[in-house]
This record gives C-alpha cells, sequence and structure tokens, in this order.
C-alpha cells in the first residue's frame, strides 16, 4: 500500500471493527461498560464516527470536519491554476457548482 503505514493500520482496523470503541473494550474484558461517556448510548464505532447525539448538538463533528478541510485547503490552495470549493470559510461554496441548496452558506 501507498498509504502512511499508520492510516493504512487505521483503516484496516476501522473496516473490521477492531478499534477501541468501549463497545469493543467491553466485549474484551477491558471496560467495564460499552456505553459513550458523553450520552450513555453504547459506544460502538458508528457512534464514535458520527452519532453521538450529544456531540452533534456540541458541534463537535461540525469542528472535525472543517479542521479536516482546512488542513486540506490550505495544502491544495498552493495547486498554481485552479480554483477551491469548499464549504468553510474563506472559500467559494461548492453550492455554486452544484446547484446544492443543503450545503452550509
Amino acid at each position: 500500500s501507498k498509504l502512511p503505514k499508520n492510516i493504512f493500520n487505521f483503516t484496516i482496523r476501522y473496516i473490521n471493527n477492531t478499534l477501541p470503541t468501549r463497545k469493543n473494550l467491553s466485549k474484551w474484558g477491558l471496560s467495564s461498560t460499552s456505553d459513550c461517556s458523553f450520552c450513555s448510548s453504547p459506544e460502538t464505532l458508528l457512534h464514535v464516527i458520527a452519532g453521538c447525539k450529544t456531540y452533534l448538538d456540541e458541534g463537535r463533528f461540525t469542528w472535525r470536519h472543517d479542521s479536516v478541510l482546512n488542513f486540506l485547503a490550505s495544502t491544495l490552495t498552493a495547486v498554481k491554476n485552479s480554483t477551491l470549493y469548499a464549504d468553510i470559510p474563506g472559500f467559494m461554496n461548492p453550492s455554486v457548482i452544484t446547484g446544492d441548496r443543503l450545503r452550509p452558506a
């Protein structure tokens, strides 16, 4: 694989659901609870990645999303003769291309 080793390993563990979520830790006998520490729902992989209502309500997923986009945008702005569209402040919103009105303004 041409991916960095840590990214490759994370991806394989994600695909195989062997990341140390509380549900997995509980299943493996390494945690006394499988509940999310923020909302008390079972802390599954899907819950950690995008399903915790408390995280959603507090905007934590938005922060992570924007952090990743800002990193990518700062890297890609160096490409000459190109225009970067991103749904983060400081860039043209992709909706001008797609016509999608569901994206953030």
